[in-house]
């Protein structure tokens, strides 16, 4: 997967809860975005709208770089999973609080995507 994409969870008390999924990419010599195995997770609104930059200070000019906010102070940042193989086989979530079915949800949905 090489596009940022919403997926609903189903959270452990039944609820719903819609989630950004932002691949991080590498640009190979020729131009290509090839995957890492690393994916990025965000909450997303209650419409699956993205919220991913609402925090994200705006440079006042044209040109001007803004410091991008850490993940681990984004209020948003649900944590990451990174997988190794081709097939997304081993996989391992960290630097979140997600419970461990919403996570083999996601990796679920990943590996789907993937093949």
């Amino acid at each position: 997967m090489i596009h940022t994409v919403n997926h609903s969870v189903t959270n452990n008390n039944g609820s719903q809860q819609n989630i950004i999924i932002e691949p991080v990419l590498h640009q190979s010599a020729s131009h290509e975005l090839n995957s890492t195995g690393l994916y990025k997770l965000y909450k997303a609104g209650d419409k699956g709208e993205a919220i991913l930059f609402e925090i994200q200070p705006i440079a006042p000019e044209i040109g001007e770089s803004a410091p991008l906010v850490d993940d681990k102070k984004n209020p948003v940042y649900l944590g990451q999973i990174s997988f190794k193989g081709d097939k997304h086989s081993e996989w391992h979530y960290s630097e979140g609080g997600l419970s461990v079915d919403e996570q083999q949800q996601l990796v679920d949905f990943i590996q789907n995507t993937n093949n």
